[in-house]
């Protein structure tokens, strides 16, 4: 449990643009009530109400942590399949190299329509240990292990603000043994993908199956997983690097997954028809 944030520690200069309050503080609120700490969870559900008058959260968290550099412009589709099949290094004239930690294994699936899905498993002794949130986070759960503290009521949410990513956080409900029934509990709010109830949701089917077979992998292993993405799903590609770590119940069962997301350059891209 954390202490609800004082609305004064906010920045006012920078307006609210959720329409429901602070996705930021509703973010953290639906933490602590998964967590079973409701007092906290209706602070900060209040706090997020009166983001319009007092500054936003989410919007400045936003603004502190965006590039200062221009939004990229949509790639013509007929390009981006020449320079970006799976598997291949998209080349443009204004591009910028990403570090691409090499793998043994690769994954790549496609539906025919030009969806794909490209996954590639890295070890999670690559993460940074400073400056980088899944190397914070991982770092955390593993301080949590070593303590057999490994419930999801454990958890401290001062950790996954420190880690900077709020936002870019899903929580999973597998208390379910089919993955069919797995259940977004929480859905990062800065991940530039829709908002689906569950994995099995997503209209893009090898997506939504890529994601029921990591998921209850870790279930069913109980150890994390690293995973490079990149993939395209209709008209828009992303590409990030991803962390799946585990949670028990009070017997030692896998109930909740916590995934983070750490968004590499051309996450999101939105692909344009040739002409």
């Amino acid at each position: 449990m954390t202490q609800a944030p004082r609305m004064s520690d906010a920045r006012p200069e920078v307006a609210c643009v959720a329409a429901e309050g602070c996705s930021y503080l509703r973010a953290l609120s639906t933490i602590e009530h998964i967590a079973g700490f409701e007092h906290t969870a209706r602070a900060y559900a209040a706090a997020s109400e009166r983001c319009r008058e007092h500054g936003c959260w989410a919007a400045a968290t936003a603004a502190a942590g965006s590039s200062s550099g221009a939004p990229p412009e949509p790639v013509p589709l007929k390009a981006f399949y020449r320079a970006n099949r799976p598997g291949t290094v998209p080349v443009t004239s204004d591009a910028e190299t990403v570090p691409f930690i090499r793998s043994e294994h690769i994954d790549i699936v496609t539906d025919g329509t030009g969806n794909y899905v490209e996954r590639r498993p890295l070890k999670l002794s690559t993460l940074p240990r400073r400056g980088d949130p899944l190397g914070h986070l991982y770092r955390y759960w593993l301080d949590l292990r070593s303590a057999g503290s490994l419930r999801f009521s454990n958890i401290d949410t001062v950790q996954l603000t420190r880690a900077d990513i709020i936002g870019k956080l899903h929580i999973v409900d597998v208390t379910s043994g089919d993955p069919h029934d797995f259940r977004f509990e929480l859905f990062g709010y800065a991940v530039p993908i829709g908002r689906y109830e569950s994995p099995c949701a997503h209209p893009v089917r090898i997506w939504a199956d890529s994601l029921m077979r990591d998921y209850n992998t870790v279930r069913l292993t109980a150890a994390p997983r690293l995973h490079r993405m990149r993939c395209r799903l209709g008209e828009v590609a992303h590409h990030y690097t991803r962390l799946i770590l585990p949670f028990h119940d009070k017997g030692a069962r896998v109930t909740r997954l916590l995934v983070a997301i750490r968004e590499e350059r051309g996450n999101g891209l939105r692909l344009k028809a040739a002409e």
